[in-house]
């Protein structure tokens, strides 16, 4: 069964807790420096509105079929980043179509392998999705492609019920009118 976070626009403040914790849970440290700072979600700020982008874990993952390398594979739940086998070539970061990928260079490491920054739900953490865990607003959501259907066809019913409210109205002014 596939899953994936959902982040809520109107309930995001922007305050970038998400990344921090992604960053920190994957760094193993809480000292941050700027040149191992690599959350696995970016904050995105519009005018008035700000929401995290990360990966979808798409079930049909264009990332993965462009890897010419097979450094990302659909593995259960998530898109799995196998830094070894990267050849920097970034095909997946033009290929993602929410940018959810970052591929970054580390020479200074002494490391032959780039590391590739993508969400992976926080897999081998037991407490899961840093990002969610600490969202104070609780903006951000686990949820699996079952229950996103189900909340897809809830709000189509409900519009459903309105439009047909909606007719009966413009049908009685009509009529009355």
């Amino acid at each position: 069964m596939m899953s994936f976070i959902v982040a809520s626009a109107d309930k995001c403040i922007g305050c970038h807790t998400c990344e921090v914790a992604c960053a920190v849970v994957h760094s193993g440290t809480v000292s941050q420096t700027a040149q191992h700072y690599f959350p696995r979600l970016k904050v995105i700020r519009l005018s008035r509105i700000s929401v995290p982008v990360m990966c979808r874990q798409c079930e049909n993952a264009p990332c993965v079929a462009v890897c010419p390398v097979g450094a990302l594979r659909k593995q259960g739940e998530e898109v799995e980043a196998i830094n070894s086998r990267c050849i920097d070539c970034k095909s997946c970061v033009v290929a993602c179509p929410f940018g959810a990928i970052e591929i970054v260079s580390q020479p200074s490491e002494g490391e032959g392998n780039p590391l590739i920054v993508k969400c992976d739900l926080c897999s081998g953490h037991a407490s899961g999705p840093a990002c969610v865990t600490v969202c104070p607003t609780d903006a951000l959501t686990r949820v699996s492609a079952a229950e996103l259907h189900r909340q897809q066809q809830e709000k189509q019913h409900s519009v459903a019920q309105r439009g047909r409210l909606n007719g009966l109205l413009l049908q009685e002014k009509l009529n009355y009118g």
